[in-house]
């Protein structure tokens, strides 16, 4: 299984990193305004056993995402796993880990690609690239809302 993983570094307490990542609204907030990401369906907060939907636009296709926080620390992780949408399957991890000054924020995603014709054309070399660029931007996203981030490590 495809694995992607990526960490970052900002000078803000977790739990205000936490609080951030928490609050569904800044999942559209954090994502490339090209992916055209709405939140359809779920409360304000993320929480154990929540149910959230996501719609999107990339490779020209409109994509939905139905996924279900099936970990939840407060404070330290958030587990989503997609239940519907357009990977076989899609597990993604966030931990947050307090450091000398401030937080690591590390991702790591486990994900099959899409099958039929759209698996053809995203293959795990084109999600692995498209998640850097997403993840690129979602960085300096988080260091105008944090603070300034360290080098990615």
């Amino acid at each position: 299984m495809p694995t992607f993983e990526h960490t970052e570094t900002h000078p803000a307490p977790p739990a205000r990193a936490f609080d951030l990542f928490r609050r569904l609204a800044n999942r559209v907030r954090l994502a490339p305004p090209e992916l055209h990401l709405q939140l359809v369906e779920g409360p304000t907060e993320l929480q154990l056993g929540l149910r959230l939907t996501l719609r999107g636009r990339r490779w020209g296709v409109s994509q939905r995402m139905v996924s279900e926080i099936t970990a939840f620390e407060d404070g330290v992780l958030i587990l989503e796993e997609q239940r519907q949408g357009p990977f076989r399957s899609w597990k993604h991890t966030q931990r947050f880990t307090p450091t000398g000054g401030g937080v690591q924020i590390t991702d790591v995603i486990e994900y099959e690609p899409p099958g039929g014709i759209l698996g053809r054309l995203a293959t795990a070399e084109v999600i692995d690239r498209e998640l850097e660029r997403i993840f690129s931007y979602r960085r300096e996203k988080l260091t105008e809302l944090l603070g300034e981030a360290s080098p990615e490590t």
